[in-house]
């Protein structure tokens, strides 16, 4: 290649802009001492909670029913024990959220016994002698449908004869709802998203749980879910939310970490619309689905894989903002280069087989697709394509996508500045009035 060849000036381009970014940044060298230690304690002295650390993009998601009275609201927990590398291992300790009538673990591949224990004396601690529920579980790809979701046993509950483990238990018990009052609440803090990028076991382990919102489901109102894009919480839509009716629409959340592989959080991000949808059938109430960045990608994979179920019909609309439906080339260039990659990175990277086959995949033909897309880039040194500063234009305005649109809208403001913008919000509400409540869908 000669030195004057455009392709070699665009790889270095996109090589600077890479590095530029991981190299400056903390959390990525963080991440880097992390995995070598946690790589070099597993070679040492293996477990299964170091293998979920190593490789969290290898683990799935365990759920299944609880089966308890209704009369019963004590606190419960969920312990998952493994003997893969040592007696009773621990791998994963859940508190479940209030009133919730399923159990969710993130668990590496293996099989597991599983414990339920209910806060019998309300003292604010799960002790031993208050196991109400145990089970055995397999965790394998061959028990998933999707590579991601593991349909776990049912779990009935005895609070009348509880049971006692061998092993010690000592939790306190904690506040485990899915309601927040507020988006400025520390559950939402930024650094958490930028722990869901390089460390998404801990995120995990914070949320445990993926879906969230400010008040109770009601059924009078059209349920508006938002989904953040990589390193986000869903404190980013807070403007958003501020310029929403909340008479006629209430605001739901997809908390997510957003390191692991896009597949798996679109399989993630589609049960919690599945659940939500059985809500929404209930009140003839569809869904409204807002995604950013990254997000629209982990919303697209949900999408078609709720058309494959034949559950897209929950969905009222679709409104994407400044996705990179055909990528970004500094990804693929890091993809290529860094010493260590991130999962997600391989998803977003230009040509990723991700990407390929999504590009493949029709969209749904009935549901209403609102594109918005940025152009503002404020750097003085202007390198590559045209862009927002983060995605260039021909990635947000994909050929295959535009087709697919309802409508496309453009706005001068910056990758994150589209979730500020009060032009934007304000195109956002009006479609939100084409389903309101009262109005014919």
């Amino acid at each position: 290649m000669k030195p004057n060849d455009p392709g070699l000036l665009r790889n270095i381009i996109a090589l600077a802009v890479f590095f530029s970014f991981i190299l400056s940044s903390c959390s990525y060298v963080g991440f880097y001492t992390r995995k070598a230690h946690w790589l070099k304690t597993f070679d040492t002295f293996p477990t299964m909670a170091v293998l979920n650390r190593v490789a969290p993009e290898d683990s799935l998601v365990l759920t299944g029913p609880l089966i308890k009275p209704r009369e019963r609201q004590e606190s419960l927990l969920l312990i998952a024990t493994s003997s893969q590398y040592r007696q009773d291992e621990k791998v994963a300790v859940v508190q479940l959220k209030d009133t919730t009538d399923h159990y969710m673990a993130f668990l590496p591949k293996g099989e597991y016994t599983l414990y339920i224990f209910a806060d019998l004396n309300r003292d604010g601690d799960f002790e031993r002698n208050e196991l109400v529920g145990r089970s055995s579980a397999n965790v394998s790809l061959e028990r998933s449908k999707d590579g991601t979701i593991v349909a776990g046993p049912s779990l009935g509950l005895d609070f009348k004869k509880p049971g006692r483990t061998d092993f010690r238990v000592a939790v306190r018990v904690r506040p485990a709802s899915y309601l927040y009052a507020s988006l400025d609440d520390e559950f939402f803090d930024p650094r958490f998203g930028t722990e869901g990028l390089y460390n998404p076991t801990a995120l995990i382990a914070h949320i445990q749980g993926f879906f969230f919102g400010l008040e109770e489901y009601d059924s009078s109102k059209i349920p508006v879910l938002f989904v953040h894009g990589i390193s986000g919480t869903p404190r980013d839509w807070k403007f958003m939310v501020e310029g929403l009716d909340r008479s006629r629409f209430q605001p739901f959340f997809f908390y997510y970490p957003s390191g692991l592989p896009l597949d798996k959080l679109g399989s993630l991000l589609a049960q919690v619309i599945e659940n939500l949808g059985g809500y929404s059938k209930k009140s003839r109430r569809k869904i409204v689905l807002a995604a950013h960045s990254m997000g629209g990608l982990v919303a697209l994979s949900a999408i078609d894989k709720l058309g494959e179920n034949g559950a897209s019909s929950s969905l009222a609309l679709y409104a994407s903002f400044s996705t990179p439906y055909g990528g970004v080339d500094s990804a693929r260039t890091g993809v290529e280069k860094a010493p260590l990659v991130i999962p997600a990175w391989r998803d977003i990277a230009s040509e990723s087989d991700f990407l390929g086959y999504l590009s493949q995949r029709p969209f749904p033909r009935k549901l209403p697709f609102h594109l918005f897309f940025t152009y503002q880039d404020q750097a003085r040194l202007k390198l590559g394509e045209s862009g927002d500063g983060v995605v260039a234009l021909k990635s947000q305005l994909l050929p295959s996508l535009q087709s697919a649109a309802t409508r496309i809208y453009g706005f001068n403001e910056t990758h994150e500045g589209l979730l500020t913008s009060e032009p934007a919000r304000k195109e956002f509400n009006r479609l939100l009035e084409g389903i309101a409540p009262g109005r014919e869908q």
